[in-house]
């Protein structure tokens, strides 16, 4: 497992005649320096240091960092006049690479970058800086230096990373030099901004629940801001049960984890309270007839169609069991078994054939058999077909009451 660093470098106004330097504050840890990547790389001692440019980047100002002029100056000065004309060439940052690596003692890569000012030259951006890194590797991130819009491709780089390569973010890290104290001595603070991906894991979970269901993904999230175990554990044990089409076995947990988090959740969590209460409010709904036609409506809008003719074919069983027997257990199989076998006698005649294709496809979906029924063929042919029959039968079969 190899941990890289990825840092940026950028342009820089000349102060008093050189570029300035900055005393860097890590926790008490000082390096001074006018890159933040170099003082960082002291500091977490990767395994690889890569930084990216542009073809106007203070590469010039690196590389004399490091070269004496005796042995470098045709060398540096070939560089200085590239920079100035925005010229800077893969091949001579490669030829840089070796100085770098021995001065530092690190794995050293110099990359150019375009200037991204296009989405093509955006993803440009983020394949170069993926290039390098395996699945499962450890990646730090310095965001201080470089163009204004690069710092946010590094951010959606992090995100990139650790969905299409599993990596491990180890850090975010940035340089505050707007923030220099003003000490005989002035320090720059160190700023951590790792937390942003913690709201992107968030916002995804937020997203995924809104397109799948599944409330599970919360309570690791959960658990990472402090929130009990057991607390957050509820979450996952209510995405199983409606998972598996157990709508009344999913509300006791939701309830109790409403009761455990009536006061503001933790950390990042409070952003999303409201948000998360929203969706799992559906607990106080005393009719669970309700709540199974709800969800076979919801899975049907995402074109889950497994699970919409299940549950749209369970919310008609319980509408018909509450209907003969209002005050019994929806749970209990004999009753919803013995609603099964006589529903044709209970129905409305004239929608019989109805409540027959509904099982017919909730059958041939649920066993991924061809039926041997030429309509349910005909409606399982395409997915337009499919959607646009389930919804006409739900909205016979399955009444808002």
């Amino acid at each position: 497992m190899t941990h890289t660093l990825i840092g940026f470098l950028g342009k820089s106004q000349k102060r008093d005649g050189c570029y300035s330097t900055a005393n860097y504050d890590f926790d008490g840890y000082i390096e001074t320096t006018q890159f933040f990547s170099l003082g960082l790389n002291n500091v977490i001692k990767p395994d690889r240091l890569v930084l990216l440019g542009t073809s106007g980047s203070m590469w010039d100002v690196l590389f004399d960092s490091f070269a004496s002029a005796q042995d470098y100056e045709e060398q540096k000065l070939e560089l200085m006049d590239a920079v100035e004309r925005d010229q800077v060439t893969q091949a001579q940052l490669t030829a840089c690479e070796a100085l770098l690596k021995e001065r530092l003692g690190v794995d050293c890569h110099l990359n150019l970058i375009p200037y991204g000012d296009s989405t093509s030259t955006q993803v440009e951006i983020l394949k170069i800086m993926a290039k390098d890194i395996g699945i499962g590797d450890q990646v730090s991130l310095d965001l201080t230096h470089g163009l204004r819009h690069l710092p946010m491709l590094g951010l959606l780089s992090a995100m990139y990373l650790q969905t299409a390569k599993k990596v491990d973010i180890k850090g975010i890290y940035y340089g505050a030099m707007d923030r220099t104290s003003k000490d005989d001595k002035p320090l720059t603070p160190v700023m951590r901004l790792d937390g942003l991906l913690k709201i992107a894991d968030w916002i995804t979970a937020l997203h995924g629940f809104d397109k799948t269901g599944d409330i599970a993904p919360f309570s690791e999230l959960l658990i990472q801001e402090g929130l009990s175990p057991n607390t957050a554990g509820l979450l996952k044990t209510a995405s199983f049960y409606e998972n598996t089409l157990s709508v009344t076995q999913a509300r006791k947990p939701l309830r109790n984890f409403a009761t455990n988090t009536a006061g503001e959740l933790p950390g990042i969590a409070s952003l999303f309270q409201d948000s998360l209460r929203e969706r799992i409010s559906w607990v106080n709904q005393d009719n669970i007839y309700l709540r199974q036609r709800e969800k076979a409506l919801f899975y049907l809008q995402r074109s889950d169609y497994v699970r919409a003719a299940a549950m749209g074919y369970e919310a008609l069983i319980t509408y018909h069991l509450k209907q003969k027997t209002p005050h019994a257990d929806p749970e209990n199989y004999e009753l919803r078994d013995e609603i099964r076998t006589n529903l044709k006698s209970i129905a409305d005649p004239i929608k019989w054939p109805d409540y027959k294709l509904l099982s017919n496809i909730r059958n041939s979906l649920a066993h991924a058999n061809r039926s041997n029924m030429a309509e349910v063929q005909k409606i399982l042919s395409s997915e337009a077909h499919l959607k646009q029959k389930l919804s006409e039968l739900f909205e016979k079969l399955l009444p808002t009451m």
